[in-house]
């Protein structure tokens, strides 16, 4: 069992210097030092509650007894178990999101950066881990409302960022159909993560994929979508 040190230390209520505020303070919220350590040793170990057990085991009672804290200390920095989910989920996310924007703020042509982010898709299909987590949070979001719109807002996100991209590539194309690729694209990446990453699935015929994957791709950017409009 990992064991986290209980907060002994909540925010000072008292004046502190000014220099011992700075030496002390080092997150958002004003955790302190050791609160800041508490805090990320929680979601290293829901984490591992997530991948070892998936929605059925992960809750706030059996995150704070793999963590050796009571319940009432793990709720002073998440709340609720959505919090801590979030916690453990929005780092991948946001890393994407980042990733994605940095990626067309870039001189690259629009096409490069979308064959990037092709190959991206791939080595995330491959981690095992990575997937875990994802369709772990995504079957939450099945039966928690909360999670529904999390998991709606950042899918509104990533396919608006992506629909920019396709339209630059591909200035001809209306908004409506940049987003309805980039809605394709989305869903076919989420089905190659869920079959090669969640589903294990190993086998022969997997040989060559990548490489299709891409020309897939490549045949919903350059297609005349316009008989369906």
């Amino acid at each position: 069992m990992k064991t986290v040190k209980e907060p002994g230390e909540q925010p000072a209520r008292k004046k502190r210097s000014s220099a011992s505020n700075a030496s002390t303070e080092s997150a958002p919220g004003g955790l302190r030092a050791q609160g800041v350590r508490t805090r990320n040793a929680i979601v290293d170990v829901a984490r591992q509650v997530l991948l070892e057990g998936g929605s059925l085991e992960f809750s706030l009672r059996e995150v704070a007894a793999r963590a050796g804290i009571s319940i009432s200390n793990l709720q002073y920095y998440f709340p609720t178990r959505l919090a801590v989910l979030r916690a453990v989920i929005e780092p991948q996310i946001d890393a994407y999101l980042s990733e994605l924007r940095i990626a067309f703020d870039s001189s690259a042509p629009p096409s490069e950066t979308l064959d990037a982010l092709a190959e991206r898709s791939l080595r995330e299909a491959k981690d095992a881990e990575s997937t875990a987590l994802w369709w772990h949070f995504v079957s939450f979001a099945v039966i928690d409302p909360e999670c529904s719109r999390l998991l709606d807002e950042w899918y509104e996100t990533l396919t608006h960022e992506i629909a920019k991209l396709i339209r630059a590539a591909y200035p001809q194309y209306t908004p409506t159909d940049c987003l309805h690729r980039a809605t394709l694209l989305i869903a076919m990446a989420d089905g190659m993560n869920f079959q090669l990453g969640a589903g294990r699935r190993k086998r022969n015929y997997t040989r060559g994929l990548d490489a299709k994957f891409r020309a897939a791709a490549e045949c919903i950017l350059r297609a005349d979508l316009s008989a369906e409009q």
